[in-house]
């Protein structure tokens, strides 16, 4: 059990990661998207940092604008990879709920 709830989260962080980044790109404008990570790098940061990677996805796409934009990018991106961890946390709560084990129930 400890194996599919290592599997759960993790792979829930790097899809709710993903889908958060691919609506942000798609609301970027051209010369935000130019400086976006490439495919390569947006596949590393994704499957090596999950979301923690969120931060560094808002500095890289909101520098452009002035240094200012680029901290409200980075610490928006830091809120939203703690709302991530919570997300994860709550849908890991469900699952020991539903398969009955008992709360304390470590990873």
């Amino acid at each position: 059990m400890q194996v599919a709830r290592f599997t759960l989260q993790f792979a829930l962080g790097i899809a709710l990661t993903y889908a958060l980044q691919r609506w942000d790109k798609s609301r970027l404008s051209e010369e935000q998207r130019e400086r976006a990570w490439n495919a390569a790098t947006w596949g590393a940061a994704l499957m090596w940092f999950g979301p923690l990677c969120m931060p560094a996805w808002g500095w890289v796409t909101r520098r452009g604008k002035g240094r200012l934009h680029a901290h409200f990018g980075f610490a928006l991106g830091a809120i939203v990879t703690l709302l991530i961890g919570l997300v994860v946390q709550g849908v890991d709560a469900l699952f020991v709920w539903a398969a009955g084990l008992p709360p304390e129930t470590p990873i």
